[in-house]
């Protein structure tokens, strides 16, 4: 199934809406809240922060080629500034 939609469940498009899935399965926000323990600062993410985590779990396993390609182009649909400031917000209601 091909989704082409201006927006997806609320985020930007569907690429974004799926890495804030898979942040959440590899425990990104909960990380941030031991960060958070351990330095004694709430953490403020830019959308480096989270583009670095995603890519890290992605191109370690990145295929060549046309898939390669493929991963390559959904890492650059994602828009990683929307996914900062959700956690972001979700971190100052921590406090």
């Amino acid at each position: 199934m091909i989704v082409n939609m201006q927006t997806y469940k609320g985020w930007t498009n569907y690429e974004t809406w799926r890495a804030s899935f898979w942040l959440n399965c590899y425990g990104f926000y909960n990380l941030q809240l031991d960060r958070w323990k351990d330095d004694g600062e709430m953490p403020m993410l830019d959308s480096d922060d989270v583009c670095t985590f995603i890519e890290e779990i992605v191109l370690d396993d990145a295929p060549e080629g046309l898939l390669g390609d493929i991963v390559e182009g959904w890492l650059l649909s994602v828009n990683w500034a929307e996914l900062a400031n959700r956690y972001n917000s979700d971190l100052e209601r921590e406090q």
